[in-house]
């Protein structure tokens, strides 16, 4: 299947979301790759983070980059044109945002057993608008602290104490978030939908636009 969804939420920013419907012979052959990703692409040991993996690069092919223009440095994912890129992946799904401004991306698949499990470990100031048993506002909450992690790249940060998210309901599909840690103080637009049973959340530092 190509990519299900492109969005645009301004002139300088792009996301493309990939459901992996393919065997992985089929999407091995439609996406060509050098020898340095065929590499990567072995060291993956499951059949799902080989699909994950190819399923990226057919994104960046969709969105008209070439598959080797991606690199990671430090396990941050790097565009060779200088723009900033994050990469989500869950299951079989993969998504991908690109912009000149700095963005973050996250997809999960919901699972109400695991963020009741985890929740009092990322739900902080949240819980002034939360129910006990509000979990998919809590799976987008989850999202979107993901997003703003990969964005700040702060290793130590606190999802509980030092990132927060305005209240929202989940008709609106927007929100902001923040980041407050030590002397830092950063605003995020943060978009969120679901598709299917998985929730998704990208970011776009406020102050940027």
């Amino acid at each position: 299947m190509p990519i299900i969804r492109i969005i645009k939420p301004n002139d300088n920013t792009i996301v493309g979301i990939w459901k992996i419907t393919e065997t992985l012979d089929n999407l091995s052959k439609s996406v060509s790759l050098s020898s340095t990703s065929k590499e990567l692409l072995k060291n993956r040991k499951s059949r799902v983070h080989k699909l994950q993996f190819l399923s990226v690069r057919a994104i960046l092919l969709e969105l008209g980059y070439s598959v080797d223009s991606l690199s990671y440095q430090d396990n941050t994912p790097i565009l060779n044109d200088s723009k900033k890129i994050s990469i989500s992946h869950s299951n079989l799904f993969s998504c991908v945002i690109i912009s000149d401004l700095r963005v973050g991306i996250d997809v999960q698949q919901e699972d109400n057993n695991k963020i009741r499990t985890i929740a009092k470990k990322f739900i902080g100031y949240e819980t002034s608008y939360l129910t006990h048993d509000d979990f998919k506002r809590k799976s987008i909450i989850w999202n979107i602290k993901e997003s703003i992690y990969k964005i700040a790249n702060i290793i130590g940060l606190d999802y509980k104490t030092h990132l927060l998210v305005v209240p929202f309901n989940l008709s609106d599909n927007f929100t902001y978030s923040w980041l407050i840690y030590k002397n830092l103080k950063e605003r995020y637009a943060s978009y969120f939908f679901t598709i299917e049973n998985y929730s998704f959340a990208y970011l776009i530092h406020a102050d940027d636009e």
